[in-house]
């Protein structure tokens, strides 16, 4: 090199690298796009699907309303158990490895559902293979992933999450419906079971364990420790003043409120999807034309879960939190009074409070204690949440069993999505003791 040429910084060199750093494609957007696929049918099917198998295995099997909830309810209670297991080995392990053990028992879950013929063959097979599968996959996993790759687009991309999981609902609810009452609910297991494990399992490929095992920082931003340190090969993800340990996490105040919260909205969210075509069939409608309206639903609330996962990312989370709710809480109370296929269609617009809510309040877990042990600490809330998520179902059943209307179940669930508007208001971020 002359001697008259300028001899570039180290500076210059590391700004370089940075810019074309971010020029390059941000790997985080696959691992978003491989979540929303994997929620948008799989995570949708199984999650919001138990509604439209509800009348026809309740019809098929002998069985009572409050009896039909039961598996889903102890799914709930399995899912609590193990929840804190699940969120430490993803953790641990990383997500891609849970989500190849856990996807395929969803899938061999509803062939061999599709054979059973009495309710306890059901129960055994929805409780240990469908429902052990799906807790290690879909929803706690993806949202794990994508805390550990964004932090500053948390809420966006969580909320694409939750957008997708909608929009997948919107369409796979009404084909499930069609399927299952024009061959029978048997024959549409199966088909669900076959389609987790040819197009779905294979999307767990796309995951990876962190940015910083390649080289990169959350939302794509440069990294800002020494890779050196850390054993990126493995995914270890740097400590920050945001990480907490979950020992710490629960012995504060937010972790409790944020607790308390969650149990509020994931009762009335979980009672209401289970028996929602129920609901809809009581207030005069088909079957058929409740699956169409439960998809309706999720399609309109797509745009607004997108926007405000965005918003939030720019106002903050809790007060969203509180109006998301409160809305919701407006829905049941007008469902109890409206009659008519679009006036209870309006009613249900504002029930997307809650879907909207769904994705804000697991990126609250990322706000309020950081990346590195998001899994751990969200599957530390499970057994919490899924207490209610275990009664509420059933006990929605026995009333309708012994009332033959579902008019308690919406004005309590009202009452519940009010008070859970009031916990979210009051969340503030835990500070370290000095």
């Amino acid at each position: 090199m002359s001697s008259s040429e300028p001899e570039q910084s180290p500076y210059e060199v590391k700004k370089t690298s940075n810019e074309a750093a971010k020029k390059k494609r941000f790997f985080g957007w696959n691992i978003v796009a491989a979540s929303a696929l994997m929620n948008g049918f799989g995570g949708s099917v199984h999650w919001q699907g138990f509604t439209v198998f509800f009348i026809p295995i309740s019809q098929s099997l002998g069985l009572s309303a409050a009896q039909t909830a039961i598996p889903f309810s102890l799914s709930r209670v399995e899912n609590g158990l193990v929840g804190p297991i699940t969120g430490w080995l993803i953790d641990r392990y990383g997500v891609r490895r849970l989500m190849f053990v856990g996807t395929p028992m969803v899938g061999i879950g509803y062939v061999l559902l599709s054979q059973t013929s009495t309710f306890m063959s059901f129960l055994l097979v929805y409780i240990f293979v469908i429902s052990l599968g799906a807790s290690t996959s879909f929803m706690q996993a993806s949202t794990t992933s994508l805390n550990t790759w964004f932090s500053r687009r948390r809420g966006m991309v969580m909320s694409i999450n939750s957008a997708a999981f909608r929009l997948g609902g919107a369409f796979m609810v009404p084909l499930l419906s069609v399927a299952v009452l024009k061959w029978g609910w048997e024959t549409a297991a199966l088909w669900v079971g076959i389609g987790m494990l040819v197009f779905i399992t294979p999307l767990a490929i796309m995951f990876r364990r962190s940015p910083e095992s390649m080289g990169l920082g959350p939302d794509g931003d440069p990294v800002k420790v020494d890779l050196k340190k850390l054993d990126v090969a493995h995914g270890e993800i740097p400590d920050s003043d945001d990480d907490w340990t979950a020992r710490d996490a629960i012995r504060t105040k937010a972790f409790w409120i944020l607790a308390a919260g969650t149990v509020l909205r994931m009762s009335v969210h979980g009672t209401i999807f289970v028996h929602f075509v129920p609901i809809l069939v009581w207030k005069g409608e088909t079957q058929q034309m409740g699956a169409n309206l439960i998809g309706l639903l999720a399609l309109a609330s797509v745009p607004l879960i997108l926007f405000f996962g965005w918003f939030s990312d720019k106002v903050g989370r809790p007060r969203l939190l509180a109006g998301c709710y409160l809305s919701a809480a407006c829905a049941l109370a007008l469902l109890n009074v409206v009659e008519g296929t679009w006036p209870i269609f309006v009613a249900l617009m504002l029930f997307t409070g809650t879907e909207i809510g769904s994705g804000l309040n697991w990126a609250l877990v990322g706000d309020l204690f950081g990346r590195k042990r998001f899994g751990t600490i969200r599957g530390l809330l499970s057994p919490i949440y899924n207490v209610a998520l275990f009664s509420m179902p059933i006990t929605a059943g026995w009333v309708y069993d012994e009332t033959g209307s579902y008019e308690i179940v919406l004005w309590v669930g009202a009452g519940l999505l009010v008070a859970a508007a009031l916990v979210f208001l009051s969340i503030r971020k835990p500070v370290r003791q000095s």
